[in-house]
């Protein structure tokens, strides 16, 4: 059995493979649960699963049932894009194809966020695409060998990490360049005062919200403190790709004190980044198990159709 299986280990604290041999029946499921409690993070192929329909019946045995799910996260308009897939699945936020996605955890911009991941390539691309895997283990070692990179980890363990982000008037006239929802599709409502009161009592998910303007329309602001480490693990540091602006719904992901990083420090982390990716080109029907606490993921850019899509399990409260 264990030669069928032909477990490989790639490192000792990053993505690991799994052979499934084209079958995966209980004993190939239970090697499986294994290998992942035990590495964290395993790309699994030769499935023999042609769809997401073949994928549900196999999601309770790896730890994704219905019981266990996590619902929330999801933020693309409606216009743009439907959340759910199937049950349990959903479809990853739309970003453009030609863009590089650095890693970040799955709905990391709040407190409550899934222990466990789980992307499921059903439709592969023609060129590129491969989500990559990265220990934060790893990452807090690669950036602790510079003394820029031990300031980096020591700014983010004193201060924490910020995400501001603001959602988009849906009649602004420059809102279709804007991927994310409205505020009134957000928080399911027309009026102003409701939808900041609204915001306001989702303390979870915001510790501050206020209105701005932009060429006369309201825009909904949310701010958020998060810890720099959880669980021993260093969080991945977002890295806008360009100033705030409406495109990106005014993003901002300064360190927990409102200052800003430097460009040196977005340098050495783009440099990290890049130095612990770890993955495989996609296949049809393979799919990555992923702790969401000791990992997080990015996405090359891509050609052709891509479908993968996302599970999700657990819960974790900061």
């Amino acid at each position: 059995m264990q030669n069928a299986l032909r477990r490989t280990a790639l490192t000792d604290t990053g993505l690991s493979h799994f052979d499934a041999a084209s079958a995966l029946n209980a004993a190939r499921l239970a090697a499986l649960v294994a290998q992942f409690a035990d590495t964290g993070a395993v790309h699994v192929t030769n499935t023999g699963l042609a769809s997401r329909n073949d994928l549900l019946p196999l999601m309770t045995s790896l730890g994704f049932g219905e019981d266990e799910q996590f619902s929330a996260g999801g933020r693309t308009a409606a216009t743009w894009q439907t959340k759910w897939a199937a049950p349990g699945l959903r479809h990853l936020d739309y970003y453009p194809p030609y863009l590089y996605l650095l890693p970040n955890g799955e709905i990391c911009y709040q407190r409550d966020y899934p222990e466990r991941v789980l992307f499921f390539c059903e439709t592969p691309p023609a060129f590129g695409g491969r989500t990559f895997i990265h220990s934060a283990k790893k990452l807090e070692s690669t950036l602790a060998r510079l003394p820029a990179g031990r300031k980096l980890i020591d700014k983010a363990v004193e201060h924490g990490l910020m995400i501001e982000t603001g959602f988009i008037d849906r009649n602004h006239p420059l809102k279709a360049q804007n991927y994310f929802q409205s505020w009134q599709e957000r928080f399911g409502s027309d009026d102003r005062d409701v939808a900041l009161g609204l915001a306001q009592n989702l303390t979870r998910e915001y510790d501050a919200c206020w209105w701005v303007e932009d060429q006369g329309y309201p825009v909904l602001m949310t701010r958020i403190i998060l810890p720099g480490f959880v669980d021993g693990n260093m969080r991945f540091p977002r890295i806008a790709a360009d100033g705030p602006m409406l495109k990106n719904g005014f993003r901002r992901f300064p360190f927990g004190n409102g200052v800003e990083m430097t460009t040196a420090e977005k340098d050495l982390l783009r440099n990290a980044y890049t130095a612990t990716r770890e993955g495989y080109a996609w296949r049809q029907g393979d799919f990555i198990l992923m702790d969401n606490i000791r990992y997080a993921h990015s996405r090359e850019a891509f050609a052709g159709p891509r479908e993968v899509l996302v599970g999700m399990a657990g819960l974790k409260q900061l």
